[in-house]
């Protein structure tokens, strides 16, 4: 077979190939989210959304797949804000785009970004499964911008293509949405030992009361 014909099947072949795998796959992820079931911290938190977390996307070629793009900004916005005003008595939402700030009230900053994003789909794990995993990072200030710690917290969700018969595009976005709901409850269950969190922020009334039985009964036993 002489090289023009190589290339020829060559191109024939990852033609196929594409088509096989389809056309470009694109979701919006969009949906609400419950308010957590938790007593709210006696705190004001400033909270700073980044550009890069609201207008988050995500787009990725699987080897031998469709090409991917899963638009995660808004629900991002939407999940960082039910679960913070659910969190704490109070959140004063400060500008993005600057360091500066004067406000009394606030305790603490908090920064969320999504730092990585990954997925599989069935041609690539074998299964009906899509699956997505996410990473945040959660960067947690003084009132005065220095820094206290960086909180990384995951997310994972999976969703069955089979389910209801949903498309691909559907069951990747059902995906995303389990997996935001993980990390939402991944921060509201780690945010007392998160990184300075106890050290730093939470004011004396919020921390466990301590279990003072066994000095109680030393002293008894001294006097």
């Amino acid at each position: 077979m002489t090289h023009s014909k190589r290339f020829i099947s060559f191109t024939i072949i990852a033609a196929s190939i594409a088509a096989l795998g389809g056309c470009a796959k694109s979701v919006e992820v969009k949906t609400d989210f419950p308010a957590p079931l938790v007593e709210p911290y006696s705190l004001v938190a400033g909270v700073r959304y980044p550009a890069d977390l609201t207008d988050f996307t995500h787009v990725e070629d699987p080897e031998l797949q469709a090409e991917w793009t899963i638009k995660l900004g808004a629900a991002n916005l939407e999940m960082f804000r039910t679960l913070f005003n659910g969190m704490f008595i109070k959140t004063i939402e400060l500008d993005p785009n600057s360091e500066e700030f004067y406000d009394p009230e606030i305790d603490f900053i908090i920064e969320p970004k999504l730092e990585e994003v990954e997925f599989s789909v069935p041609q690539q794990s074998g299964t009906d499964q899509f699956v997505v995993w996410l990473r945040y990072n959660l960067k947690l200030l003084q009132p005065d911008g220095q820094l206290i710690g960086d909180w990384r917290v995951t997310g994972y969700g999976q969703q069955d293509k089979g389910d209801m018969g949903m498309g691909s595009e559907n069951a990747m976005k059902e995906a995303a949405i389990t997996a935001l709901r993980d990390a939402a409850a991944n921060i509201v269950v780690g945010f007392p030992k998160a990184p300075g969190v106890e050290k730093y922020i939470l004011p004396d009334n919020d921390l466990p009361a301590e279990d003072t039985t066994e000095s109680d009964e030393t002293e008894k036993n001294t006097i």
